[in-house]
Formats: C-alpha cells, structure tokens, sequence
C-alpha cells in the first residue's frame, strides 16, 4: 500500500520582522489593552492618561494588522492569506469590542467610588 499524499501546503516561513508585527497586534496589543483597562477601572474621573494609550492600542493594533496583511505575508487560521477583507473585519471588531471594554472599565470605576 502507498502513503496517502498530503493536501496541505506547508506553512511559509515566518521572517522575524513578520513575527514581531504579528507578536504587535495579538500578544503585546491584547497585553496592553488588558492593563490600560484596568488602570481605567481604578481611576477616578472621566478621561485619563489610560484612556489614551487603550485608545492608542487599538489604533496600534489596527495599523500592525493592516502591516501584516499587505507586506508581512499574513495567514487565516485555515493557512489561507489574509486579505483587506479579514482586515476591516478586524477593525469593526476592534473598535465594537474596544468601546464595550472601555465603557465596562469607565462603568466599574463609577461604580466603585
């Protein structure tokens, strides 16, 4: 009996600018988003130096996407390339989620005084 052959492709290598651009955008943008958060939870008052770096992290996070799509040979979840289309699903993501969690840690902070 012979060997079924393989139907998948196997993986592009990774170059290391690409890996620190998608290390940017998952891991150290969710990181950040995490902490400025809480820092927003335990502040007191409307708007705050928090409030602007989560809001830079999300923009952070939108632009190293958007990088990864267009030079950093980006992949989906599938080994598919990712396209401008999984881009601006990211951004609506992005921006639906980010206003929930902020509005979530502005409301725990009002709450809590």
């Amino acid at each position: 009996m012979s060997k079924p052959e393989s139907t998948s492709v196997a993986p592009r290598g990774l170059k290391a600018g690409g890996c620190l651009i998608r290390l940017g955008w998952t891991l150290l943008g969710s990181v950040a988003l995490f902490f400025s958060a809480v820092a927003i939870a335990y502040h007191r008052g409307l708007l705050s130096v928090a409030d602007g770096v989560f809001w830079g992290t999300v923009a952070a996070c939108i632009v190293l996407r958007y990088v990864d799509v267009r030079m950093a040979g980006s992949q989906t979840v599938m080994g598919g390339p990712a396209t401008l289309s999984h881009w601006r699903r990211y951004v609506v993501f992005m921006i639906v989620v980010g206003a929930a969690v902020w509005g979530l840690a502005h409301a725990v902070a009002y709450l809590s005084e």
